[in-house]
């Protein structure tokens, strides 16, 4: 009997002791990453910073009411916060940088971004966001406080990539649907930030990272998730991905809006110059446009103003602002058009090594939910960690309750 007791006893020791010492260990680490003092390097990819302001929860939330970019139906989730006296101490730091990058075209181009990094504390980890479509007046280095920057306040070193025809490149047109160049921007946005962390805090940016994307930025955000997957160089590992009713395939949400005729969301016009573009299609659009558009479409979609802006310019009957003619299969340059748009489609290449989320409202008048079943489809089939969470709602308010799920996810 004194014989088991005093095994008993030995191993307690031993457990108490490995505890102790793995404790110690935690420790240690945990003050050498938060004591880490890295020596400057010169940059490679950032080019400037252009200029540094300090940030906090209610500066971000009182701001976007102010500019109708968020509503008080979209802030309920975060107003349930439970650590929200913790929230509100929480101070940032928003650096606004220009950095060296491509168009979608492979040419070098010097676009802009913001960081947000934590002034207390150990960073938990990067939150990607792939900013929302905005109007070029409403990109992240003009509007500090913004929607994507709510994501991650949690703690977590937030990127805003302005992408290209915003901010730095805003003489350049919009391309909203060339999912390759947003990962190839956002990820570019990484590595500069990753020289400014270094260069001003002296530390190293941290490898775990969480990607974020709604509607047509969740192509963006599969895309930069993939990106990352196959450049193990980089030494990012992307721990969650979250989209929300996802463009993944470009020529879905074009064939449903013509089917449809009546359309909440101005997505073809856009598409077409952005497609006509960047591909030299060669379209005459004053001929497949109508009315006012027809008119004015060198100043409405190259990005002066947003999709939602131009859906209320030009209303929701797309024969009024359309020439629906243009729009058929015998049409050559119709064909041309689909053949360039059906290549937009996002890659399913690579098997995700991440959790995926994936959220479509079911009443989705936007974006058809089809989008959603085919990619969920595909990760299912090859045996990705994929969670598909389909809402009784439209596109709004889906975006909305995927929100109160990052919510719980990243704050609680």
């Amino acid at each position: 009997m004194l014989t088991i007791q005093r095994i008993q006893l030995e191993r307690a020791v031993r457990y108490f002791v490995c505890l102790t010492c793995l404790t110690g260990l935690f420790l240690v680490q945990a003050c050498q990453d938060d004591e880490e003092h890295l020596a400057p390097e010169p940059y490679q990819v950032l080019a400037s910073i252009e200029k540094t302001e300090k940030i906090v929860f209610d500066d971000a939330v009182a701001a976007l009411l102010e500019e109708n970019n968020i509503n008080d139906e979209q802030l309920a989730p975060y107003r349930q916060i439970k650590n929200m006296a913790a929230l509100r101490s929480r101070v940032y730091k928003a650096h606004v940088i220009t950095y060296h990058t491509t168009d979608p075209n492979g040419h070098p181009v010097v676009a802009s971004g913001v960081v947000y990094y934590p002034q207390s504390g150990t960073p938990k980890g990067v939150i990607e966001a792939i900013a929302l479509d905005k109007s070029r007046n409403m990109c992240a280095s003009r509007h500090l406080a913004n929607t994507e920057l709510l994501e991650g306040m949690a703690g977590y070193v937030i990127l805003v990539a302005d992408r290209i025809g915003r901010g730095a490149t805003e003489s350049m047109v919009l391309p909203n649907f060339y999912f390759d160049n947003v990962a190839q921007v956002c990820a570019d946005l990484r590595r500069a930030a990753t020289e400014l962390v270094r260069n001003v805090y002296g530390r190293s940016m941290p490898s775990w990272t969480m990607i974020t994307g709604l509607s047509l930025s969740a192509p963006g955000a599969w895309t930069l998730a993939r990106y990352y997957h196959q450049h193990p160089e980089l030494s990012v590992n992307v721990s969650e991905l979250w989209m929300m009713g996802g463009v993944y395939r470009p020529m879905l949400t074009f064939q449903y809006q013509l089917s449809r005729r009546q359309v909440d969301y101005a997505f073809i016009p856009n598409a077409l110059y952005s497609v006509n573009h960047y591909d030299s299609l060669g379209l005459d659009l004053g001929q497949v446009f109508r009315g006012e558009l027809a008119m004015h479409y060198e100043e409405w979609c190259t990005g002066n103003v947003s999709m939602i802006e131009l859906t209320d310019l030009l209303g929701s009957d797309i024969s009024q602002y359309l020439n629906l003619d243009f729009f058929n299969e015998s049409n050559d340059d119709y064909r041309r058009l689909c053949a360039s748009v059906e290549r937009m489609a996002v890659a399913t290449d690579w098997v995700p090594d991440c959790k995926v989320r994936v959220y479509h409202g079911r009443d989705d008048t936007i974006v058809p939910i089809a989008c959603s079943d085919e990619i969920v489809s595909y990760l299912q089939s090859v045996g990705a960690d994929v969670d598909y969470v389909i809402t009784e709602t439209d596109h709004t308010d889906c975006a909305i309750a995927m929100a109160a799920d990052m919510v719980k996810f990243l704050y609680w």
